[in-house]
C-alpha cells in the first residue's frame, strides 16, 4: 500500500515543491522482509518510505549498522 503523502507529493497543481524539485515515480525490488522492515521504520519515524529514501539520499538521515547482525 502506498503512503498517501507519497502520492500527494507527486501532484503539485500550483503548490510549491516541498523539496525544491519535482518527484518522479521510481521502481525498486525488495524482499517481503525488507519491505516490512521499511514499513515498520516508516511508522516509527512518521514518514513515508519515499520520504525516508529521499532523506537518506540527501544526507538528512543517517544509517547505523547494528552491532550484531545475523544473515537469517
Amino acid at each position: 500500500m502506498t503512503h498517501p503523502n507519497s502520492l500527494a507529493n507527486l501532484k503539485h497543481e500550483g503548490r510549491p515543491l516541498k523539496r525544491g524539485s519535482e518527484k518522479k515515480s521510481r521502481r525498486l525490488s525488495i524482499t517481503n522482509e525488507g519491505w516490512q522492515g521499511c514499513k515498520q521504520l516508516s511508522d516509527e519515524l512518521g514518514l513515508s518510505v519515499s520520504e525516508i529514501l529521499e532523506s537518506l539520499g540527501r544526507g538528512e538521515l543517517i544509517l547505523s549498522k547494528p552491532l550484531n547482525r545475523s544473515n537469517t
